[in-house]
């Protein structure tokens, strides 16, 4: 037995849900809305058959057009003790009674006006609609520039310019930058395969940009020369350069060492035919796609605790021939008095696939807390001397 609250949360829910909106947008029809009350058992109108008439009467209070918008419907029901009792079935509602009772009538006024704005201006919307009906109460006054930003791609898609570059009567940079989803949305589709890259999802990285053909500020890769000769002027040993340039630059070197702290960047011992990049982060997988890594050797030194193997196991993914640099155990328990605490809800829990057996017993131990609780020995807490000694056997 409803009261009126919960047949308007029940109510409430048809809209939430998106299936009103859904049915205005297919031509469905959805009402008159039932909602069973909920029949009471004969022993509970046996017992509490004055309860059950206050509810009624509480029920009967809130009907009709100007209280929650329903109207009852009654059933008859034979009793042994009480005999023929008319007690309520169902609660139905119109339109107009629903919009009331959930108090959305401005929001479906400014619906429909949305709808036909969106199906007159772009009708290759009809089947996106009928999928997404909340995002157009979502984003609600917006509509009018919505449509223009897919009406510009429609005609020039894939326009290689910087967001800043688009020139969309009405719309400036902060807009688009600010409505991606919904526009990535709606450009998935209205537009031809040919013009959106399918490989790119999420909106991370530039992936907006990236999937619809525009242009973007490329990741900044810095890299240190630990050899000077292989520099280009003696004054160019410490270089920062956008993601292109690092692919064309072909140092000659022989060994690439990719570290994360950015002092220990800094201050990484010279080696011969060496450089080292440092300061990426999961920003590794910028390196992808660089030619010539493939043909250098490649050492990985990250902090000894799950994210340090997650990184090097997405550095292996790509560049199978890396090795992990002093990420052993032997090193996790030399230094185990500089031991801090991985933050719990921060760890690594993933299942990596591209670990050696040693790696990958310590970073199951680390997981498990085998050597302590939230284990981590940051990279910058080795010794530099003992760095030194390493990069010394390395240049035997």
């Amino acid at each position: 037995m409803l009261s009126p609250e919960q047949i308007r949360k029940k109510t409430l829910r048809h809209w939430d849900s998106g299936r009103f909106l859904r049915a205005e947008v297919c031509s469905d029809d959805f009402f008159p809305l039932r909602i069973p009350w909920g029949k009471p058992g004969a022993r509970q109108i046996s017992e509490d058959f004055t309860a059950i008439c206050k509810r009624i009467q509480q029920l009967q209070l809130h009907s009709g057009p100007d209280n929650m918008g329903y109207t009852i419907q009654w059933q008859q029901i034979k009793h042994r003790r009480l005999g023929d009792q008319k007690i309520p079935a169902a609660v139905l509602f119109n339109r107009a009674g629903f919009l009331r009772c959930i108090g959305k009538k401005e929001q479906y006024k400014r619906f429909l006006v949305d709808l036909d704005l969106i199906v007159s201006r772009e009708p290759e919307l009809k089947q996106w609609l009928r999928n997404n009906p909340l995002l157009v109460v979502l984003h609600a006054g917006f509509w009018q520039q919505l449509l223009a930003v897919v009406h510009y791609f429609k005609k020039h898609p894939k326009p290689k310019f910087f967001i800043r570059q688009l020139d969309i009567p009405g719309i400036d940079t902060k807009f688009i930058e600010g409505h991606k989803k919904i526009l990535a949305s709606l450009l998935d589709a209205v537009l031809p395969k040919t013009a959106v890259d399918l490989e790119v999802t999420g909106l991370t990285a530039h992936g907006f940009e990236r999937r619809f053909g525009l242009r973007h500020d490329q990741p900044l890769i810095r890299l240190r020369y630990l050899d000077r000769t292989l520099a280009p002027k003696p004054a160019l040993v410490d270089l920062t350069l956008p993601l292109p340039g690092f692919h064309d630059l072909s140092p000659g070197c022989r060994r690439v060492f990719i570290t994360e702290n950015k002092i220990n960047g800094l201050s990484f011992p010279n080696l011969t035919d060496a450089i080292v990049i440092f300061g990426l982060g999961y920003g590794v997988q910028a390196l992808t796609e660089v030619p010539w890594l493939a043909d250098c050797e490649i050492y990985y030194w990250g902090d000894i605790d799950t994210h340090g193997f997650s990184i090097l196991s997405l550095v292996r993914s790509f560049l199978p021939q890396t090795r992990s640099f002093l990420m052993d155990r032997s090193t996790l328990m030399t230094y185990r008095k500089l031991w801090v605490r991985e933050e719990e809800h921060k760890r690594c829990r993933d299942q990596l696939h591209h670990l050696n057996v040693e790696e990958q017993s310590l970073y199951e131990d680390l997981r498990a807390d085998v050597p302590g609780k939230n284990v981590r020995l940051e990279q910058e807490r080795i010794s530099y001397s003992h760095l030194c000694d390493i990069i010394r056997q390395l240049a035997v």
